[in-house]
């Protein structure tokens, strides 16, 4: 009897001493806000306003679509994103254009008409800042999270955890700069904003741009 006694008290000493791993796959650091699967596209719906000498106002849709995975000049995995668009819902998709994008351990980045942007950075936490235009030769902005984890609608959608990219805020008596840009869990980016203008001489110049997802898939 004694000697069972020894045994089971080695055991419940050996079993408090036991190391606890760590849940490493419970840590969410943020990346399904940023997709990453060949074939993944979202479709929007895209209202552009171009200020000049006159008024110019466009609507159409567009599909952006992950067709493929390679290695990149950094040695890292990207991805090319195919850009589609079409005038009538009922048309059909044409590509316009071909961008590149991809996820790091740190950080996702769009490369749009040759100009590099950091979108996200990782982990996603709260009023987090970073300079969006650190990897191109554009003026800085300050790109900053806001409402990480918040339910957002769209028109006849209703995603349940997004995050929000404050990217500018910069109004004053000549200019006009505001944008940002809202990311679902799992689909990407759903919605973005862009207020580009400038005041001169009672005339406005620059554009203003929105996008809505209404769609979003996988194709083969």
């Amino acid at each position: 009897m004694k000697h069972l006694l020894l045994i089971l008290t080695l055991i419940a000493v050996v079993s408090g001493c036991k190391k606890t791993e760590p849940d490493f796959e419970a840590i969410d650091l943020g990346y399904d806000y940023f997709p990453t699967k060949n074939g993944w596209f979202v479709d929007y719906e895209v209202d552009s306003i171009s200020h000049n000498i006159t008024v110019d106002t466009t609507h159409f849709f567009l599909r952006e679509k992950m067709t493929e995975d390679f290695i990149d000049e950094e040695g890292q995995v990207a991805w090319t994103l195919e850009r589609y668009k079409k005038s009538q819902l009922q048309d059909t998709f044409v590509l316009t254009d071909v961008w590149v994008q991809k996820r790091t351990t740190t950080s996702a980045e769009k490369i749009e008409e040759n100009q590099r942007f950091i979108k996200l950075v990782f982990p996603v936490e709260e009023n987090d800042t970073w300079n969006g235009n650190a990897y191109n030769a554009m003026d800085p902005w300050n790109y900053r999270y806001t409402n990480v984890g918040d339910p957002y609608e769209i028109d006849f959608f209703d995603f349940q955890n997004t995050l929000t990219v404050s990217q500018r805020n910069n109004i004053n008596l000549v200019d006009q700069e505001v944008a940002y840009e809202v990311y679902a869990d799992g689909i990407g980016l759903i919605y973005k904003s862009l207020k580009d203008l400038e005041y001169q001489n009672f005339e406005v110049t620059g554009v203003e741009i929105e996008m809505k997802a209404i769609g979003y898939g996988t194709l083969e």
